[in-house]
């Protein structure tokens, strides 16, 4: 038995974040509106704005109302980077608000003569809270100056927002429970039905096609833009005259509710770009690992990709960030992986990387992300909200039978996956093995369609270290929303013969780039060894006129046809001085 309803504690709190997690916790779902300035205009920054204080801020809330949650670490997050925001609620089961809006909706409230209750006073009206024991009508009568919200209807703006007046919602009548929604009251909120209509085929629709049948019809009404209301109209009419014989009228209308929620023709699927609002790009790991968006990590089996995700899920959880980086996003962790055992390898791993394993989630059925596992994930991001999701490898996700080298289905599966990254505000980390074959760009030596490649924002791609083999470098592919970061080098220590080895990081190096991992040793290259000797010739010419930057070098390297690798072994085979001008690295001969 569901226990009941009562306004109270935090919920009246004068903090908007406190009295929103308050709400979560009774049930509610959040989401984080505009606020109003001192300025009393909206936060949106748009003079223009028709709903000031009312409306979801898109960066955090992208579907509306439809994103909202009770997740505590989102509403905090959300609240906490924007400090002014109002907050809306989706009232829990069982709550029932008349919004009465001015004189004439406090006229028609007060002949409603309906019991005493909590009310919060709003810029211009109050809002009335009530229990219902029964579900309202979904088709409800008008009421002149007074909107109905409950459970399926919407969100409210919730105390202690502020209002575009100036002054905060608040609650008038103290704390504890709603007063009962008279039972003669909801009956007289049902709309009374008028369907008229004449159809020369009677009996059309029989058993076993009356459903689909409707619902196809529902679909197409939709499509033209008919709302719930009167696509709900429609069918009960066809239902009466066509189905044979008809369908219990509740069924209709849940036809017709299903439907309505989808979205109706062009006006849905196409906008205004000016009404779009502008946000920056975020950051879990600036500027690795995208906020909000897919980042691919490539590398070579038994390379350390593992270790390293590990590495970096550990720091999420201890919010402390590895030397390459400023700051890292705290949180919990999800691991999707179809390779490690979580006893025998992803616990103890995360454990020698310092991993608070309390904020660690994992993946105890294996399952692809067909449409059941992508309904999986959305649960549990729903539930938990992670601040960063590990899968690999991403290839081992796709639907059986799905051909992760096609650029169409691979699309698709990204586009579905990214779509949950943006939703839940969350980075998604997906890992790849590299192909043998060697590809014309470095993104494209990852195993699969290109696609992969397209979707994500950021590529990271992991390999031995060209000048030590006891080092691993992770160098920035690609990077659509930052410049790339230098690249970074670390070692995986041995703590045992039984146990993983321990991730040492070593300063990171700017001139290494992603060309020379993935270049071939110079053995397997079929080049004659004395190219390098030549090579070796042209640099000590070189450097004997004095010390020269790097960048600089590679310049001139690239124009007398060296390669960039062969510079570098040239350099090792030299003994070359490393020294720093700035940011700038400079070679000299010893």
């Amino acid at each position: 038995m569901r226990k009941a309803f009562r306004f109270e504690g935090d919920m009246l709190s004068s903090s908007i974040i406190r009295a929103a997690l308050a709400w979560a916790r009774h049930g509610g779902k959040i989401i984080a509106l505009h606020g109003i300035d001192d300025d009393g205009q909206c936060t949106c920054g748009r003079a223009s704005c028709k709903s000031p204080g009312k409306h979801p801020i898109a960066e955090l809330f992208p579907k509306g109302q439809h994103s909202a949650t009770s997740s505590a670490v989102k509403i905090r997050r959300a609240f906490k980077k924007y400090p002014r925001a109002n907050f809306g609620v989706i009232l829990p089961p069982g709550v029932v608000v008349l919004d009465v809006d001015g004189p004439e909706g406090a006229e028609t409230f007060k002949k409603l003569s309906l019991p005493p209750t909590l009310s919060v006073r709003t810029g211009r009206g109050t809002h009335y809270y009530f229990r219902a024991s029964e579900a309202l009508p979904k088709r409800k009568a008008p009421l002149a100056g007074i909107d109905i919200k409950d459970n399926a209807s919407g969100y409210l703006v919730g105390p202690p927002s502020m209002h575009k007046c100036g002054s905060r919602y608040r609650v008038q009548r103290g704390e504890g429970r709603l007063a009962a929604l008279p039972a003669d009251f909801v009956r007289k909120l049902k709309r009374e039905k008028t369907r008229t209509a004449n159809f020369d085929t009677v009996g059309a629709f029989r058993a076993g096609s009356r459903n689909n049948e409707l619902t196809k019809i529902a679909g197409s009404l939709r499509f033209r833009g008919l709302a719930e209301t009167a696509i709900a109209g429609a069918l009960q009419a066809i239902n009466a005259a066509a189905c044979s014989p008809p369908l219990d009228a509740d069924e209709v209308e849940r036809i017709a509710s299903s439907v309505g929620k989808y979205e109706a023709g062009h006006e849905e699927a196409f906008g205004w770009l000016g009404d779009v609002e502008e946000s920056t790009p975020q950051f879990s790991m600036y500027p690795y690992v995208v906020k909000g968006a897919l980042t691919v990590l490539d590398g070579n089996m038994g390379q350390g990709k593992s270790t390293f995700t590990c590495a970096i899920a550990a720091a999420v959880t201890r919010g402390k960030p590895p030397p390459f980086v400023d700051e890292i996003e705290a949180g919990s962790v999800l691991f999707m992986s179809a390779e490690d055992d979580p006893s025998r390898v992803l616990k103890p791993r995360l454990m020698q990387a310092g991993a608070d394993v309390s904020k660690v989630r994992f993946q105890q059925e294996p399952f692809s992300l067909d449409e059941r596992g992508l309904g999986l994930l959305r649960q549990e991001l729903s539930a938990n909200t992670p601040a960063l999701v590990v899968i690999d490898p991403i290839i081992a996700f796709m639907k059986e039978g799905a051909d992760g080298n096609k650029a169409t289905e691979t699309m698709h599966f990204m586009v579905q996956i990214d779509q949950l990254a943006r939703e839940f505000d969350t980075a998604i980390l997906i890992v790849r093995h590299l192909r043998k074959a060697r590809a014309d760009h470095a993104m494209h030596q990852g195993i699969g369609s290109i696609s992969i490649s397209a979707r994500v924002r950021s590529g990271l791609i992991l390999a031995p270290h060209p000048d030590d083999p006891r080092l691993r470098a992770v160098a920035h592919a690609k990077s659509n929303y930052a410049e790339p970061g230098p690249t970074i080098v670390f070692e995986m220590q041995s703590t045992g013969p039984r146990s993983h080895p321990r991730v040492k990081w070593h300063a990171c190096e700017p001139e290494l780039t992603v060309g020379e991992l993935l270049a071939p040793p110079e053995a397997e290259r079929g080049r004659p060894p004395r190219e390098r000797d030549t090579a070796t010739a042209w640099l000590e010419s070189v450097l004997r006129r004095g010390p020269v930057k790097k960048k600089v070098l590679d310049g001139w390297a690239k124009e007398e046809g060296v390669s960039l690798p062969t510079l570098r072994r040239a350099g090792e085979a030299l003994g070359v001085v490393k020294s720093k001008d700035g940011k700038s690295s400079v070679w000299a001969l010893p």
